[in-house]
């Protein structure tokens, strides 16, 4: 029986014959997608299908967002499956071919797969047909030159044929082969190129089917025009088509925010390890002579029950959970007025959105991060929320600076500043007042409560445009009191506006922090109060004023008194080691009228040791006094 040949070239015109047979089927295409500022994006693509099957494709690294978040819009019924290639079945179907290490790309690639396999060469000189054995390089001499040349080995019915691979040479080989081969092309196609699948419906009437999946994408850029002559605010997106296929009359629509979205492999299988288990494997048998057993020990051989095994469920790892919440009020959503044509690999920078604004110019001044500076900024004021980006400020002379912006709600108001105020001055003036409001004495401790308040007035020249002076004073001394214009609060700024004034814009706040303090009456931080008020820094009513000056007196009076103590201590220190000394003399001289005169500067020693030990008792007492009146002077608090 004579086995079917075909060409190289045959077999290549097969492959690309199967291919077109797959595409015969028109596959559904893109018709609408909503592209978001986060990487991800939503594709739908719309089938007009008369029957239960589907097929369509996908960018193969999109394969597992399909099969995770795959949405079939049926208007006739519902959904039976979603089947596609397991990756690597095709490849692993070829392992046992003459194909295994991939696809040739020459004739000694092809004749290397092909050994042992029944082949046909042919050319110039003839054809031979056999098996192919292996490859010869030998140096031929051609026109007295020589070169490389490569001779194939055939085992044919009359022996070893060696035919020199000649340019042009033909290969024929069989059927089967042939079907490997394509086999093999497809294989290497489809896992580089697109995935398709197959989605079985319930339905077979006429109808249009929407299928949508999520997959990562490159996410779109905003950018804003502020056309100040004009009054509008210009929305402008700039996207990429990296999805592998061309946008014909897509629905795009624009979204902003941060859903949470996973990465997730469930197009690959999945192998679980089991564990090994011990003492799964035969044993040799090792057979013991019979020594006996008595009943005793008959009865403790018998096995035991086998203890029931409690199954434990097995955790089946790999597939990630998916995230649960949107952050829904966050996400804007700009849908594009026309269809969009763009080309796979091309970008885009479309208009989405014209708004009629009116923004006011207003000389912007923020002391935390221009000392002495100015800033012009435009104010504008949305009904629609409006997607955070880059703001290019231009007015009819040309460009006037570029401004962040983070977004907004419906109904709020943002500053855009934009550009200095050339030749605009700013100064800055404050005041602080400290005030005593409460006073409690509780057990020889007084709490007072002390009210801080902070005037400061900014005042600055400002550019002939500027209508509006705004200042945002930082926060942090206390609670702002009032201030001369509209106060608005930011989270770490009180923001106030006033009008402009023949080219001066000035504003003025008062801020108020209250706070407590604890003190012993009588120590260091009563000292340091005492201190405060006598210098004047701190307000106080009458009342508590002489309170304060009544126990400064006192407690100038006890300061002394102990000042006195501490001197007769030393005196005391110093006249003991005086005794000391005029002892040692006296033990060490004989003459009479010596050691008189040294007994009488001892005596006066001890005199005056006496003396001021009942003048540091004396003084003791009076601190002693002084400290009560001290506390009767807040008994009243």
């Amino acid at each position: 029986m004579v086995r079917p040949t075909l060409t190289l070239p045959a077999a290549l015109m097969i492959s690309t014959g199967l291919a077109g047979l797959a595409q015969a089927q028109a596959l559904p295409e893109i018709t609408s997608i909503e592209l978001g500022q986060a990487g991800i994006a939503r594709y739908t693509m719309t089938a007009e299908t008369s029957g239960t099957r589907i097929r369509f494709a996908v960018p193969a690294a999109a394969s597992s967002d399909v099969l995770a978040s795959l949405i079939v819009r049926d208007p006739a019924g519902g959904v039976v499956d979603l089947q596609t290639d397991t990756p690597g079945s095709a490849a692993a179907a070829l392992r046992e071919t003459e194909f295994a290490a991939g696809i040739p790309t020459d004739t000694p690639a092809l004749l290397e797969a092909l050994k042992g396999q029944e082949v046909t060469l042919t050319t110039a000189l003839g054809s031979t047909t056999g098996r192919v054995m292996g490859l010869r390089r030998f140096d031929a001499v051609e026109d007295t030159q020589r070169v490389d040349r490569l001779a194939a080995l055939l085992l044919t019915q009359d022996g070893v044929a060696e035919v020199v691979l000649l340019p042009g040479t033909k290969v024929t080989f069989s059927q089967e082969a042939a079907q490997h081969l394509a086999r093999a092309m497809d294989q290497s196609r489809i896992a580089a190129d697109v995935r398709q699948f197959d989605l079985t419906l319930a339905a077979d009437t006429p109808r249009a089917v929407d299928l949508s999946y999520v997959t990562e994408a490159a996410a779109w850029k905003n950018s804003w025009r502020l056309l100040l002559d004009e009054g509008r605010l210009q929305g402008w997106a700039t996207f990429e088509n990296v999805s592998g296929a061309d946008w014909q009359d897509v629905d795009l629509t624009l979204t902003t925010g941060a859903p949470v979205a996973y990465r997730r492999d469930l197009i690959n299988p999945l192998m679980i390890a089991r564990n090994e288990a011990d003492g799964t494997h035969p044993v040799p048998i090792d057979v013991q002579a019979d020594s006996g057993v008595g009943l005793m020990a008959m009865a403790s051989a018998r096995a035991a029950p086998a203890p029931k095994m409690e199954m434990e469920p097995v955790m089946v790892s790999g597939s990630e959970s998916e995230g649960t919440q949107l952050q829904s009020s966050g996400i804007l959503r700009y849908a594009l007025p026309n269809p969009v044509d763009l080309q796979d690999g091309r970008t885009a920078n479309l208009m989405y959105l014209d708004l009629p604004i009116e923004p006011d110019i207003r000389g912007l001044y923020r002391p935390d991060e221009m000392e002495d500076s100015i800033l012009l900024a435009a104010a504008i004021h949305a009904d629609q929320p409006l997607a955070p980006g880059l703001v290019s400020v231009q007015d009819k002379d040309g460009f006037v600076g570029d401004a962040r912006f983070d977004g907004m709600l419906a109904g709020q108001t943002r500053l855009l500043p934009f550009a200095a105020a050339t030749g605009s001055t700013i100064l800055t003036d404050s005041t602080e007042r400290y005030a005593l409001t409460t006073l409690v004495h509780m057990q020889g401790t007084l709490t007072m409560e002390f009210q801080n308040t902070r005037t400061t007035t900014y005042s600055g020249a400002m550019p002939e445009m500027v209508d509006l002076f705004t200042v945002e004073h930082p926060k942090g001394f206390g609670d702002i009191d009032g201030a001369t214009g509209t106060i608005e609060h930011g989270d770490w700024f009180y923001r106030i506006t006033a009008p402009v004034t023949d080219g001066k814009g000035v504003i003025s706040l008062t801020e108020k922090a209250v706070y407590q303090r604890q003190v012993r009456i009588g120590d260091g931080n009563f000292a340091s109060i005492l201190a405060e008020i006598a210098s004047g820094q701190v307000s106080l009513s009458d009342e508590h004023r002489a309170a304060f000056d009544d126990a400064r007196a006192l407690k100038t009076r006890i300061d002394a008194a102990k000042r006195e103590i501490e001197s007769l201590r030393g005196r005391y220190d110093g006249l003991t080691q005086e005794q000391k000394r005029l002892r040692e003399n006296l033990d060490s001289v004989k003459q009479e009228a010596l050691r008189d005169r040294y007994l009488t500067a001892l005596d006066k020693t001890e005199t005056e040791i006496a003396g001021n030990f009942d003048r540091i008792n004396a003084l003791e007492a009076q601190i002693s006094g002084l400290e009560q009146d001290l506390l009767t002077v807040f008994a009243g608090f």
